[in-house]
């Protein structure tokens, strides 16, 4: 095995203080890669403010152009179009608030699927924790109830759902 050697701290220091002094120097033409080389110089644009207007002007004409209200007028920016104030229906008046619909009633007492589901995916895991923190001296028993009452919770959100979401033109989405 072939034991590699580290160059001294006077050599690092060096070296290192050779590439900070050779940092803004330019490259030769023959030493810069092919990339890196510019053919001519870019040349400044002058300043000047585009508008969307001086766009319009440039693009061929496909299709008749659409208006969009803050492009209309070519003198104005996106921003003034923005900021200023007009009667949107989109907006919203300050004073006007969201007020959300009343929440959804619980199911009736008699939708047993419901309820079981409920009753089981709360009351067995809240079993399954109360047998692994209290160990109770009570058999297997236990365990096997408080597995089926998951299981059988699971079971009744499974039948509970519609056999077709045709009929909800929502798709079940609510806000």
């Amino acid at each position: 095995m072939v034991e590699r050697q580290h160059p001294d701290e006077e050599d690092v220091d060096a070296a290192f203080a050779s590439i900070v002094a050779r940092w803004d120097d330019e490259l030769p033409l023959a030493d810069t890669p092919e990339h890196d080389r510019a053919d001519e110089p870019p040349r400044p644009l002058p300043p000047r403010r585009q508008s969307t207007g001086d766009v319009r002007d440039h693009l061929p004409r496909t299709e008749p152009a659409r208006e969009v209200p803050w492009r209309v007028d070519p003198t104005h920016s996106v921003a003034d179009a923005l900021l200023g104030q007009d009667d949107d229906p989109g907006s919203a008046d300050d004073g006007e608030g969201f007020t959300p619909p009343p929440p959804a009633p619980l199911p009736p007492r008699t939708d047993r699927l419901f309820w079981g589901a409920l009753l089981g995916l709360v009351l067995g895991p809240l079993m399954l924790v109360w047998l692994v923190v209290a160990r109770p001296s009570v058999g297997g028993w236990a365990t096997a109830v408080a597995i089926g009452l998951v299981v059988g919770g699971f079971v009744c959100l499974v039948l509970r759902q519609p056999e077709s979401r045709d009929d909800d033109p929502t798709n079940g989405a609510r806000v």
